[in-house]
């Protein structure tokens, strides 16, 4: 049986916790006055992404198959690749002083969303319509908070939950607008995301239509078997009446054959 450490990798929660905590480490990178714990969220989500990395290699030389990412080639350098990059943001200078610096940790930001697309897809396939309509709400409530603190013209939550509703549905009023550099890079995620929210939602509602529909087909497909078993059953119950009747007169007619025979015998004689 698999150990503790061996099943590290099985479950990706570390490190979608990981990739996740490395956001807000991003953003903080161009703000003014960038805090301290946005490095060590780097060092943390870096060594992290190295011990998934480390874990997958292990189960691949022990021949455990069970691990759906990091065991081809390319996916294994990518996680290796993740967590070396991530442990050198937290080195490098702050985005907002150095544009080679802030290029560097969008590119990192690209590789990890497309880390997080591919970790939680098989969690978000198996998801109802209801758990997906917390998520979005989830996600368009942290988007707002998002707002508020990365951009100082935004003034309150509420104006943050409504540039985020505007953003991620792709509306655009223009009553509220990003004014800041990290707040504008955000709202490239937040419509991301809010396409992908979307979609999935509504995937969810057509899944729901084309089930229900299947099923109403599928009932009336089997109402229609039991209509045409049951006539099937009549017609062999018909013919098992005909064909006791056939044999009751053939036993009939035998019978009174074998009991002519004798009389015609003794007329013969006479």
């Amino acid at each position: 049986m698999p150990t503790r450490r061996h099943r590290f990798h099985r479950s990706p929660w570390a490190m979608l916790i990981a990739l996740i905590a490395s956001v807000p480490a991003f953003y903080d990178s161009m703000m003014p006055t960038p805090a301290t714990w946005a490095t060590w969220m780097y060092v943390v989500s870096g060594f992290v992404v190295l011990g998934w990395a480390w874990s997958a290699r292990r189960a691949a030389r022990l021949g455990d198959n069970t691990h759906t990412w990091g065991m081809r080639p390319s996916e294994e350098r990518l996680d290796w690749f993740l967590g070396a990059s991530l442990l050198l943001s937290a080195v490098l200078p702050q985005s907002n002083e150095s544009e080679p610096a802030l290029a560097w940790r969008l590119v990192i930001s690209v590789l990890m969303l497309y880390r997080l697309l591919k970790i939680s897809m098989p969690l978000l396939t198996e998801t109802g319509l209801a758990r997906l309509l917390v998520l979005g709400a989830a996600v368009l409530g942290l988007c707002g908070i998002g707002f508020y603190w990365l951009d100082p013209g935004i003034k309150s939550v509420n104006e943050g939950l409504w540039l985020a509703f505007s953003t991620a549905a792709t509306v655009g009023y223009g009553d509220v607008v990003p004014s800041s550099t990290a707040s504008r890079v955000f709202s490239v995620f937040v419509v991301l995301l809010g396409y992908g929210v979307l979609s999935l939602v509504t995937a969810s509602i057509a899944a729901m239509f084309v089930g229900t529909q299947e099923r109403k087909v599928e009932r009336e497909i089997l109402r229609d078997m039991h209509e045409q078993l049951k006539t099937v059953h009549e017609e062999i119950a018909e013919l098992r009446q005909e064909l006791r009747a056939d044999l009751r007169e053939e036993l009939r007619a035998a019978r009174q054959a074998v009991t002519s025979e004798p009389d015609d015998a003794q007329r013969k004689r006479q």
